[in-house]
């Protein structure tokens, strides 16, 4: 079944990067059909004139508007507003902060140590009428005394329409030295290179694709990529089906730890209740394998939906279901599992204030640790804007991840802990300029016997106290 189900897989996907080419030999000449859609063009650009930071990051105020156009079935997560400001643009920016860690055994390091992160960041978006490119990169170096490393990560993404059928192709990569989860102390990587944490644009794939990387390590250089595609077909004025694939791999550059790799077959109906509201019914089957170890994991799960979406405003997504675990390998045989999948994300504004929540129980890779896991995972984000130049932010984390397979398989067999927080201050100097002042703590408690030092260690936590500096250019019009 599950080779089938793979093949499948492939031949849609093969299916999905060869159908604009066969649909752009076949529209030469008009036709008027009544049953074809016209395609709702996405947001226009502004003028090279009004390009400004402000008009790249500054949300919409609507109270009313139709549903997001991304599907509820969809890869994506509903982001808070989609169309903002300029949106053919070449921004570049650097960071430069500098961090004060306190011991953690954990992390590798038994005293206290400082690292210097210097960034680069370049955002591009290209939109016509039928398509919409989205590009975000950010490269640089982590330096200390206790190891130096370089910090890749990527986002790319493309859409385009024609009739009744839209095409997503995107790809999420990033080369780190720590986990994502809570990265840099900071709260991850878009607290430290002084992003916004709900800027227009981006992938934002749902945390069933991306190689899950929730459980801390001690400081090792690892690299994530996740390739996706999504096909989206419109039934009627309400209705449509989507069909997605993707393929992830998490690969460790040091001895100890479980490479993973997984591919992942989705497909959906949604159906708007109003211009606001919509419903889904959702199936998934993921397939996961590890490297140098003969076990496999095969999930399968089917999820109702709902989502609401208001731009500028509010956007809410929650879809659970039962999900079916199939366990192969050569030391456990055959066996399945029945538990329960749910998806949840919460992104609303109010005057001053960005809430963004979310919460996720699925199957996982193990995040190197573990060869598949049962993970439950928590995140939320405040930004409060508090004068015209002060703005601070606040963002949490915890996750918890149980093996699936038993101790003669995983060394730890228990339950592994993991927390974060993160408090920032920000201090505009002018739009694009600004310096922040920010304080972390994270903790790695190990539930087990057995669990090897080189990988984890006993309960460990760790503080770090930063001072960073963004500075943007001047964005360049690309019209």
């Amino acid at each position: 079944m599950g080779n089938s189900i793979r093949i499948y897989s492939w031949l849609l996907l093969g299916l999905i990067l060869f159908v604009p080419k066969i649909h752009a030999q076949q529209t030469d000449e008009p036709k008027n059909d009544p049953r074809e859609q016209p395609v709702v063009p996405y947001p226009a650009s502004e003028g090279a004139g009004d390009i400004t930071v402000d008009s790249l990051q500054s949300p919409t105020t609507e109270d009313q508007a139709p549903a997001s156009q991304r599907p509820l079935s969809g890869i994506q997560e509903l982001n808070l507003s989609p169309g903002l400001g300029a949106r053919d643009f070449f921004l570049p920016s650097i960071n430069v902060t500098s961090q004060l860690a306190t011991s953690s055994t954990a992390a590798g390091f038994s005293s206290p140590s400082n690292f210097n992160y210097l960034l680069g960041n370049l955002d591009l978006s290209h939109v016509s009428d039928r398509s919409q490119l989205l590009v975000h990169y950010t490269g640089g170096a982590l330096l200390s005394s206790y190891l130096n490393s370089a910090i890749q990560d990527l986002e790319a993404s493309y859409n385009f329409r024609w009739q009744r059928w839209s095409l997503l192709i995107g790809d999420q990569s990033s080369y780190f030295s720590e986990s994502s989860f809570g990265f840099g102390g900071v709260g991850g990587l878009e607290f430290l290179n002084g992003n916004y944490q709900f800027a227009p644009g981006g992938l934002l794939l749902s945390a069933s694709l991306s190689p899950n990387q929730t459980i801390p390590t001690i400081i090792v250089p690892r690299f994530s990529n996740t390739a996706v595609s999504q096909i989206e077909y419109t039934l009627s004025p309400r209705s449509s089906m989507t069909a997605s694939g993707s393929f992830g791999m998490l690969n460790f550059l040091g001895a100890g730890y479980i490479n993973s790799i997984n591919g992942l077959f989705q497909t959906g109906y949604n159906y708007l209740l109003s211009p606001q509201s919509s419903v889904a019914v959702i199936y998934r089957f993921d397939a996961f394998r590890f490297t140098n170890l003969p076990q496999g994991i095969e999930d399968q799960v089917v999820e109702l939906g709902y989502g609401r979406y208001v731009t500028g405003r509010l956007s809410f997504r929650l879809a659970a279901g039962p999900s079916i675990e199939m366990l192969r390998g050569a030391l456990t045989g055959t066996a399945n599992m029945v538990s329960w999948a749910l998806e949840s994300s919460l992104n609303y504004q109010r005057d001053r204030t960005i809430l963004m929540l979310s919460y996720y129980h699925l199957i996982t890779g193990g995040g190197g640790v573990l060869d598949g896991a049962q993970t439950g995972q928590v995140m939320a984000t405040v930004e409060r804007k508090l004068t015209a130049k002060w703005q601070t932010s606040a963002s949490l984390g915890y996750a918890i991840n149980r093996a699936l397979f038993p101790a003669a398989i995983n060394a730890g067999n228990g339950a592994y802990n993991s927390w974060y927080v993160a408090v920032q201050f920000t201090h505009y100097l002018r739009p694009g300029t600004s310096y922040f002042l920010g304080y972390g703590a994270q903790l790695q408690p190990v539930n087990g016997t057995g669990c090897a030092a080189s990988i984890c260690a006993t309960n460990s936590t760790s503080h770090q106290f930063s001072v960073g500096f963004n500075f943007d250019l001047r964005p360049f019009s690309l019209q």
